[in-house]
């Protein structure tokens, strides 16, 4: 894909944030790399271990990715596609999800891990929806069609009226020279 049509995709499908929610809404497209970032209290949850973690219905919080170290200055932990950095100074979480599939769709959290039925939300939570990206595509293909069709039915008209306005001009049929000549004789 293009990167114009990624751009005009993600320009598209990004909804922003939910108002009076505690939710941001993002699309995506598969393929995608997602990178977030959640900020926290630093004087309170600068030396805990975070979380990033999947919410499924009726059930408790999956956790994707966990720091396993308490690390002041910068802490990292990798789950599969999931990368958690944690960065005490600048009291900020950066999680990235590489990779983005269909499967993906959900709801997550950035937490303060204290314990598995313990966590402090962070930030707000984000839900993730797919991207249909054939719908972006039709329109910028429709809007392209449509543009040259225009310029071609404009040039057609403006060809038929510039025929039809041209002055006409008669010249002798070779009949009537025929005709003029045995008159003559």
């Amino acid at each position: 894909m293009s990167p114009l049509l990624l751009y005009l995709g993600l320009l598209l499908c990004v909804s922003g944030l939910q108002a009076g929610d505690e939710e941001e809404q993002m699309c995506f497209l598969e393929g995608e790399n997602l990178t977030l970032t959640c900020p926290y209290n630093i004087m309170l949850y600068s030396s805990s271990l975070k979380a990033w973690q999947r919410l499924r219905s009726q059930r408790s919080p999956e956790t994707l990715v966990l720091t396993n170290t308490r690390n002041p200055d910068f802490n990292v932990a990798r789950a599969g596609r999931y990368l958690l950095e944690d960065y005490p100074t600048e009291s900020v979480i950066k999680v990235t999800v590489t990779g983005l599939q269909r499967q993906d769709v959900g709801l997550y959290q950035c937490v303060v891990y204290l314990s598995p039925d313990n966590v402090i939300i962070l930030y707000r939570r984000v839900r993730l929806t797919w991207c249909q990206e054939q719908p972006v595509m039709v329109i910028i293909l429709v809007l392209t069609c449509g543009i040259i069709l225009n310029k071609g039915l404009v040039f057609s008209l403006l060809f038929v009226l510039l025929c039809k306005a041209r002055p006409k001009v008669l010249q002798p049929s070779k009949t009537s020279k025929v005709q003029e000549d045995s008159k003559k004789q």
